[in-house]
């Protein structure tokens, strides 16, 4: 697990909830705390939707993107933020294949972003869940390697908690 200190709260808070930037991630879960506490579960429900078009689609951070911006918007930052956003699969398994690990996208249940605003501050630590029990950390190495590399590519500054 890497705990990171995000060191340019309002530069990251664009990119998160105005840009791109984290487009490509599924979103697992989040709450926003306002004048009260917004809870979004990330359960997707294709059927909600009257065409077949959405039925293929992944629950992704575009998505719930703007729903987010709508609530922070205003005059007030929120009391907390924290979203949980999680590697799609075929994301998984190009960091698989691009490393030397053992272990096959399969026997990964997940591998997580947790996004935490609180006091001013953001955090970002990251979080492995896999299928099968070991004790090697290996995964837990190359997830965080590959966050640190997405934070530097994409300009969010950052420093080890």
């Amino acid at each position: 697990m890497l705990a990171l200190a995000i060191t340019d709260t309002k530069s990251f808070m664009a990119k998160l909830l105005t840009q791109d930037t984290f487009d490509t991630f599924l979103f697992s879960e989040g709450t926003v705390t306002t004048f009260t506490t917004f809870t979004i579960d990330g359960t997707w429900h294709p059927e909600f939707f009257q065409s077949r078009e959405m039925e293929d689609k992944a629950l992704t951070w575009n998505l719930l993107r703007p729903i987010f911006y709508s609530i922070i918007k205003g005059s007030h930052t929120p009391i907390h933020l924290r979203i949980v956003l999680k590697l799609a699969d075929y994301n998984v398994e190009s960091l698989l294949k691009g490393s030397d690990l053992s272990i096959t996208k399969e026997q990964v249940d997940g591998l997580f972003l947790n996004l935490t605003y609180a006091k001013e501050t953001v955090s970002a630590t990251t979080g492995t869940s896999l299928k099968i029990f070991t004790l090697d950390k290996s995964l837990d190495r190359v997830w965080d390697d590959m966050i640190r590399r997405f934070f530097q590519s994409r300009g969010i500054a950052f420093a080890d908690i």
